[in-house]
């Protein structure tokens, strides 16, 4: 739900879509609840170790597993959300075989979807002793330094990894992130679209797109990122709110107050395009519009109530500052 508060910067809501790597987003822990850490997984291996088979009905041991096939193994728990026994298979890949940066990289990956900064980086860092050269590791370094707010070590991390592998898509996609946190809009859009010519329908870059467009005020070019990321499929509500901010912005209001409905209920809908016109310095349709909400679900919509009061208020000191001469005109929400 917008608030009038955050109208300002809705825009940035949306800016780390798209940026995920292997099955989820760094942080997204609702997504993935099976978080990956290492006492856990060590004492699933211990658990492992200590099992023994029955003493009346004996078994042979099974052979061990080569360190590709633990590799192979906890590439499918990862596939599953089982990332503690992800780790064990990858810890035991590593065991039976310390030159496998592949597996490197794939736990740095788990600890950064994870949150787990520092530990992603020490695995990160650890894959460039041994393989200088590998723009994975730098992409890794740099979306670490993204998601901690250091952009200009992200930036650094990101360029090598491009000049290292100039045909990852991820790579071009974050450093527009970046650009777009350090206001350097141009840039960004010149990243996004260098990802987007290899990875031409991918939804979240074509929002990221939108979003530095939006940020740019160019807000048809905006729209028509925006539109081509909805019909490139799984649109999240996000999405749809930056579209309507932006059809708001072209007074395209009843463009705007459907895609807020594809965003979320009626009540909510109205809400947001009444805060899109509050901070468009148009109190008087916004109050129209959070009396809509209010009127559309008055039991439970306090956040409505309490735009609406501020809209009058903005109202108020305008009325205060100004001739109050055609002030009492009946405004519709659009």
């Amino acid at each position: 739900m917008i608030t009038w508060k955050q109208s300002r910067f809705q825009l940035r809501v949306g800016l780390l879509v798209g940026a995920c790597v292997v099955t989820g987003c760094a942080g997204s822990k609702d997504s993935n609840p099976s978080s990956f850490d290492m006492s856990e997984y060590r004492k699933v291996m211990e658990q492992q170790k200590g099992g023994q088979g029955s003493v009346e009905n004996p078994t042979p041991p099974a052979p061990e597993m080569t360190a590709e096939e633990h590799e192979r193994a906890g590439d499918m728990y990862t596939q599953r959300r089982n990332l503690p026994l992800a780790g064990v298979h990858y810890s035991k890949a590593l065991d039976a075989d310390p030159t496998r940066n592949s597996v490197r990289l794939k736990v740095g990956q788990i600890f950064l979807q994870q949150g787990a900064f520092e530990p992603a980086l020490t695995q990160f860092h650890d894959l460039l002793t041994r393989e200088p050269s590998s723009a994975p590791a730098h992409q890794g370094i740099g979306h670490v330094y993204l998601l901690q707010g250091k952009l200009r070590e992200a930036e650094e991390a990101l360029t090598q990894a491009i000049a290292l592998d100039p045909s990852s898509w991820l790579s071009h996609n974050l450093l527009g992130l970046a650009y777009d946190q350090e206001q350097r809009h141009a840039e960004a859009i010149t990243a996004y679209k260098a990802a987007l010519a290899l990875r031409p329908r991918e939804p979240g870059v074509l929002n990221n797109l939108g979003l530095a467009y939006a940020l740019s005020g160019n807000y048809e070019a905006a729209i028509q990122a925006y539109e081509q990321a909805a019909a490139a499929g799984s649109a999240p509500p996000k999405l749809y709110n930056n579209l309507g901010i932006a059809y708001a912005q072209r007074q395209r209001y009843a463009d705007a107050l459907d895609s807020f409905k594809k965003a979320a209920d009626e009540p909510r809908a109205y809400n947001n395009l009444g805060v899109t016109l509050l901070g468009m310095g148009n109190p008087k349709q916004a109050a129209a519009c959070f009396e809509k909400a209010i009127e559309t679900n008055p039991q439970f919509y306090e956040k409505a109530t309490d735009n609406l009061r501020q809209a009058r208020q903005t109202l108020e000191k305008e009325a205060n500052g100004t001739s109050a001469s055609g002030s009492t005109n009946t405004v519709a929400c659009p």
